[in-house]
């Protein structure tokens, strides 16, 4: 396994400091964020997806620009991640151009979001099916592949629902991003479950936690809901140490990128901190040559 850094992570930064900080802290590549993401406004996210400082415009000057910035410190450009809406070729298009002038190896999807007025989930699939079916096309002329991630609020919140749609393809051009912290909102599966029902299109790893928390939004209730909220890589209900040790044992030898959301921390400390907890937990494939003191 190798070690990467999602720009997401990294919201106040550019992405010249972003690569800068990654490589000092032992990491060797960054995920680098595309384009604006307008439904996050009034999320848990919207910290970081509002207003990134590290966002690629959807420009191919933009693409030769990260190529350029990860060259120079030293790590690999693992890939883009856009907001396309399924169905938008000409936005997957401009997206494609950027990740081909970047010599990105993937570009990553997300499901549509069903809603409660909205289509449901069968013909949500189909529309995913077909749209897949061009962007795999469409990407195959720039040597990209495309990744379908695992997200809670869309149709392929777990392993077996993401399976479902890239088992009709072909696994060099269609892949899936296994996230574990997403899966704690939705979608968790055993790990063991998961990878092996993926097989080769598991072709990536994003690694993130979460707890959940009460909230008293309706305090006469005679219940008590509560609620996830992203927390330190160390401190949440993903246990990090097997999770890695399980995609080690499986034979997994793709990217791990950690897309960390908490903030409790200003993000290049979060950015340090979880070096460290690499280095702690003796992360397989973590080369950094940093000692672990907290």
């Amino acid at each position: 396994m190798r070690y990467g850094y999602a720009t997401i992570s990294l919201p106040t930064t550019s992405l010249e400091q972003a690569a800068q900080v990654a490589a000092a802290a032992g990491f060797q590549g960054l995920e680098c964020k595309l384009g604006e993401a307008p439904h996050a406004v009034g999320s848990s996210a919207e910290a970081f997806l509002v207003g990134n400082r590290t966002t690629l415009g959807l420009d191919p000057a933009e693409g030769h620009r990260a190529a350029r910035v990860c060259a120079a410190n030293g790590l690999a450009l693992i890939g883009l991640s856009p907001y396309v809406s399924t169905g938008d070729l000409e936005h997957l298009q401009r997206a494609l151009d950027v990740a081909a002038a970047a010599d990105a190896p993937q570009l990553r999807l997300q499901g549509p979001r069903p809603s409660n007025d909205g289509p449901g989930y069968f013909q949500l699939f189909d529309e995913a099916v077909d749209f897949v079916d061009r962007a795999a096309v469409l990407a195959a002329d720039y040597g990209v592949r495309i990744v379908v991630e695992i997200h809670q609020h869309t149709i392929f919140p777990s392993a077996s629902l993401a399976y479902r749609l890239v088992s009709q393809f072909d696994s060099e051009r269609v892949g899936v991003i296994y996230d574990v912290g997403n899966m704690v909102i939705e979608g968790f599966e055993d790990h063991r479950i998961g990878t092996e029902l993926l097989g080769p299109y598991l072709h990536h790893v994003h690694l993130k936690n979460a707890v959940y928390v009460p909230i008293d939004d309706h305090p006469d209730s005679p219940v008590r809901r509560h609620v996830p909220r992203w927390s330190p890589l160390d401190d949440g209900v993903v246990d990090v140490q097997a999770v890695l040790a399980h995609l080690d044992a499986v034979g997994y030898t793709g990217w791990v990128s950690l897309e960390d959301m908490s903030s409790h921390r200003d993000p290049v400390q979060t950015l340090q901190h979880n070096a460290k907890v690499l280095t702690a937990i003796d992360a397989p494939g973590w080369r950094a040559g940093l000692k672990a003191t907290f």
